[in-house]
């Protein structure tokens, strides 16, 4: 088992934040210090970089704000199929790759292009990365760019099907030689970017967690705030879940994902069914977009898109009070399904971008 995490566990108190959820139911600019363009591998690209071999798979396309529908169209292998099949060599997918150089506004960008298998460590790219048994890996067909995806098994019964994250900004839970990108950055607003497929003839369930951003306020992983995208309950339609753990000007919680203590604030339930049986066997864009409020005002943001389709959306929101510690510090794809997933299932995820301007789909 491959195991490359900061945390001990995958707390337990996602499930009682996810019971509290089906109970409810830009802007800020980013810091003046720029983010080091980066590489599918993580590395600082300086414009001379190599090609890789197999060719690099992730989004690209610039900034801009225009977000064109995703239509998923996979012509290659099939929908659902993770690995190349009797040695074929598999075509790639349809999307750009990560762009060389980065657009300035990107953070981070990677089409998961470089393996293990090639040399490369997702250790050494990601600030977590646990593969819950070889449950979430590095796979070659089907990808959405380039070759290779995440795949994400779940196992009937189990909740945990493993998870990654990126660490950039200034992030008091980061030590030593962990990676981290654009350390000495506070970002009050960041746009993240992801691409999910469900395996063909995926039931009309939702998996509930899929992504979630995070300000840690202290290195003991004290939050001051989070914003989590996933299903709500078994729902199909994707939801967004903000919440805060700030009284004023200081940090409430006393633990990671202290769900006695941190306030929700307010669920925001999208409109495509990203998670049904229709829309399964092709890829979708997710994209989602935090801004903290300004110290004392209630003008923070949480917006959210699938296919360039806007879900739903909120501009008023009290993410931090008055605090100001730290900006926005960490993304996480996670895979975990509250309770056990009813069956084996499949799902893929590709090309994760993090920028301070809106990515888009194309």
């Amino acid at each position: 088992m491959k195991l490359r995490s900061s945390r001990a566990r995958h707390v337990a108190g996602l499930a009682g934040s996810l019971g509290a959820l089906a109970t409810v139911l830009g802007v800020a600019a980013c810091s003046t210090t720029a983010a080091e363009p980066l590489t599918d591998t993580g590395i600082v690209d300086d414009g001379e970089a190599e090609e890789d071999e197999g060719d690099e798979g992730d989004e690209g396309g610039g900034s801009s704000g225009d977000r064109g529908d995703d239509d998923g169209t996979d012509d290659g292998p099939p929908p659902d199929a993770g690995t190349s099949d009797g040695g074929v060599q598999p075509e790639p997918g349809l999307h750009p790759p990560c762009p060389r150089p980065l657009p300035p506004e990107w953070v981070f960008c990677t089409d998961f292009e470089a393996t293990e298998e090639l040399g490369h460590d997702l250790g050494d790219v990601f600030f977590e990365y646990q593969d819950a048994d070889d449950a979430f890996v590095p796979v070659e067909g089907g990808a959405a760019s380039g070759l290779r995806s995440m795949q994400a098994s779940y196992r009937e019964g189990f909740e945990d099907a493993g998870w990654l994250s990126v660490a950039f900004g200034r992030n008091p839970i980061v030590f030593g030689a962990a990676p981290q990108y654009a350390g000495d950055s506070d970002f009050p607003s960041i746009y993240w970017r992801l691409r999910v497929k469900m395996e063909h003839g995926w039931p009309d369930i939702g998996p509930h967690h899929l992504s979630r951003i995070t300000a840690f306020a202290g290195e003991d992983w004290l939050q001051a705030m989070a914003a989590r995208l996933r299903s709500d309950g078994d729902g199909v339609v994707l939801v967004a879940d903000p919440t805060s753990c700030v009284n004023g000007d200081s940090v409430a919680c006393s633990a990671y994902e202290d769900v006695e203590v941190e306030k929700s604030l307010g669920a925001l339930a999208g409109a495509f069914p990203l998670f049904s049986s229709q829309e399964s066997g092709e890829w979708h864009c997710v994209e989602a977009h935090v801004a903290l409020n300004t110290p004392g005002l209630t003008d923070g943001v949480f917006e959210f898109w699938v296919d360039g389709e806007m879900q739903n959306a909120r501009y008023d929101l009290d993410w931090r009070g008055s605090w100001q510690g730290y900006g926005l510090n960490l993304v996480t794809v996670e895979n975990r399904w509250v309770g056990g997933a009813p069956k084996n299932l499949t799902r893929w995820i590709d090309d994760l971008v993090i920028s301070t301007a809106p990515i888009g789909c194309d």
